[in-house]
């Protein structure tokens, strides 16, 4: 994800990302309806150890697109349009940065804005970020979120070396000035350019291997001639002549080779022949890069050259048969493009299956360091191997990956098998969990430990054999066990509800009605749709007095066992309800082994008031203790349903007699 910077930060590219070597830096905004008409320049100043341009063709704007030293290419200005996102893109290459250059500032100006009277009020949303040239991935991005009222030029931001390594400064400083403003400020006082430039290109070849990205916009890239041997100040005079000019700069010699042609096509004649020398000089430079590409593995370098090389056929293909647009020499740059475009797909598809195989074979590492682990971890990871071989194996021969592709498809055919025996153990040990679990349901307690103890031996991170080791152990009696049973459960899958409510069952049948009531809430977070678990708490509520609670819960619970067609239990709730509303209700426990109830009467004896009963439950199949509810004229119970070690398998209904 991209850096997010404010006002001041500062971002070391160097450190930040150590192997960017090529970037595009944009600069965005959008404006309003009253700033449509707004001419906006974007600027960038390349200056020397003393903040100065060493020379006019350090300055890069819309009559200067590209930088000398070949490092900066500018894009095409585009026209404003309202609502919608302007930019303008620079293409940087850091390695290519004369040395003498140490920092480029980017502005953006409003053209004649006192006689419009305009200013950056109605230009928003404006940022400026740094991408990876290659890939598009943003690095670092600066959004302006300062109100300029005044302001009719804004510094964007800075890119600047220090100590060897190259950083990025968010700057956000408005000015009331214009594009002439900068250009003072930032050049040099020394009419003869004393700063010695030791970095130029040739004009004609200045920018060859930087390309604007094609994923932000076209572009637009043109060389210079070199200064003239002018007196006086020549910075000075040639940058204020190309900034007051503000148009694209055509070059003599192609202009006087266009003669009648520039009377019939004009400007969109000019762009359209400038644009097919480009692709043709990129189709020689594609030519030469082939038999590379044709032994690459880099996946990154395949997809750049992949991309281009489409992009360049295409442009090829479009070049008109008219004299001076090198009509012919598209054809011949045709026949030796148009047959690698085959060779070089299937090395990158090659290429693109060694990564994604690789990348999914240290998932599938990962996934089960520190065993042992549950069955779907162990299937997850057989699917990880399974799905890198098949990449592996769909790699063609004769591609520059395929020996290391069959070098590591041996290894991951053997790791697969490694984890196809854990596999199998791990199912092993689920069959032994699901006997257990039948085994509950039909009253086998001892054959049901059993068969859980041998899961977990093979396997003791089963929740369901804990939840039903913990169900078991509340049947023999033994509650403290099945609450040990219950936590190792849920150690294992926090959101395993059942454990959560055979937990509180047990800690109310050892007198612990608080923690009863939290476990319950604790199975309805899991699953809001748990009636039984509202249900119980309900049933404590009312024997603690808190009815309006109690009401409210079995309230619930009957709503949700009416939707979920459960007659028995939503009769079972209604009839709680009514119970616990009597103005004269108590709670009373009844110890159903001496037949005593808490007020030394017999059990059921009393006047019309619900008795609320836990006693050891003795339904086939449920999982641990009842909550019974009785009055003088019905006997009727909370239970829970019966429950195999599965959190899927479905409780069954309760009944409402005993």
């Amino acid at each position: 994800m991209a850096m997010q910077l404010s006002k001041g930060e500062r971002f070391n590219i160097s450190k930040e990302a150590p192997d960017l070597k090529k970037m595009a830096i944009a600069l965005g905004w959008q404006v309003t309806e009253a700033g449509q008409s707004y001419d906006i320049d974007v600027s960038a100043f390349m200056l020397g150890a003393d903040g100065k341009v060493p020379n006019d063709k350090y300055f890069i704007f819309y009559n200067n697109l590209q930088s000398c030293d070949g490092s900066v290419l500018q894009s095409i200005p585009e026209k404003n349009n309202r609502g919608q996102e302007n930019k303008t893109i620079y293409g940087v290459i850091l390695e290519k940065i004369n040395p003498q250059i140490d920092e480029i500032t980017f502005a953006v100006t409003i053209h004649e804005a006192e006689k419009i009277n305009a200013n950056f009020s109605n230009i928003k949303s404006a940022f400026i970020k740094i991408c990876n040239l290659d890939t598009g991935i943003e690095i670092v991005r600066y959004e302006l979120k300062e109100n300029f009222l005044r302001e009719t030029a804004v510094e964007f931001g800075r890119l600047y070396r220090k100590n060897g390594e190259w950083k990025f400064q968010a700057v956000g400083q408005g000015y009331q000035a214009r594009l002439q403003s900068f250009v003072d400020k930032y050049r040099s006082g020394n009419s003869n350019n004393l700063a010695p430039i030791t970095n130029e290109l040739a004009a004609g070849t200045a920018a060859d291997d930087l390309q604007l990205p094609a994923w932000e916009l076209e572009v637009e890239s043109e060389p210079e001639p070199e200064p003239s041997g002018e007196t006086g100040n020549p910075l000075r005079s040639q940058i204020n002549t190309q900034v007051n000019a503000r148009s694209r700069k055509i070059p003599l010699a192609l202009a006087a080779t266009l003669g009648v042609l520039v009377l019939a096509t004009g400007a969109v004649g000019f762009a359209f022949m400038r644009s097919g020398n480009e692709t043709l000089q990129q189709a020689k430079i594609l030519a030469v890069d082939t038999q590379n590409a044709a032994q690459a593995t880099d996946v990154n370098l395949l997809r750049s050259f992949d991309k281009r090389l489409k992009e360049t056929i295409a442009n090829l293909e479009k070049i008109p048969n008219f004299p001076g647009f090198g009509y012919q020499q598209a054809r011949a740059d045709l026949l030796k493009l148009s047959p690698i475009l085959v060779p070089v797909a299937r090395n990158l598809q090659g290429a693109e299956n060694l990564e994604k195989a690789q990348k999914l074979a240290m998932e599938a590492a990962v996934l089960v360091q520190k065993p042992p682990h549950p069955m779907e971890v162990w299937h997850q990871c057989q699917s990880k191997w399974q799905q890198a071989i098949g990449l592996l194996e769909a790699i063609e021969s004769g591609t520059p990956v395929y020996n290391l592709a069959q070098n590591k498809l041996s290894s991951y055919r053997a790791n697969s098998a490694i984890i196809g025996q854990r596999v199998a153990i791990a199912q092993k040990a689920t069959n032994f969990s699901n006997q257990g679990s039948l085994k509950i349901q039909k009253g086998d307690v001892p054959g049901a430990i059993a068969n859980f103890n041998q899961a977990l031996g093979l396997n003791p991170n089963i929740p369901q054999a804990y939840l039903g080791l913990g169900i078991a152990s509340s049947k023999q009696g033994n509650k403290q066990q099945a609450i040990s049973h219950y936590d190792r459960a849920l150690q294992l899958n926090p959101n395993l509800a059942e454990a959560y409510f055979g937990r509180g069952q047990a800690y109310y049948e050892l007198g612990n009605k608080q923690k009863a009531i939290g476990n319950y809430e604790q199975a309805i977070r899991v699953n809001p749709n748990y009636g039984l678990a509202y249900l119980e708490r309900g049933a404590i509520r009312c024997m603690l007095g808190t009815k309006s609670q109690a009401v409210a819960d079995f309230n619930q619970a009957g709503e949700l066992f009416s939707k979920q067609g459960d007659g028995n239990n939503y009769q079972l709730a209604k009839n709680f309800i009514n119970e616990c509303q009597e103005p004269t209700a108590q709670a009373v426990i009844c110890d159903y082994q001496r037949n005593i109830d808490s007020l030394g009467r017999a059990c059921g004896s009393s006047l019309n008031v619900p008795i609320i009963i836990r006693r050891k439950s003795a339904i086939a199949g449920s999982n641990s203790d009842s909550t019974d509810v009785k009055s003088n004229s019905s006997e009727q119970k909370i239970s829970p349903a019966s429950s195999d070690s599965s959190s899927t398998r479905t409780r069954s209904r309760r009944r409402s007699k005993r």
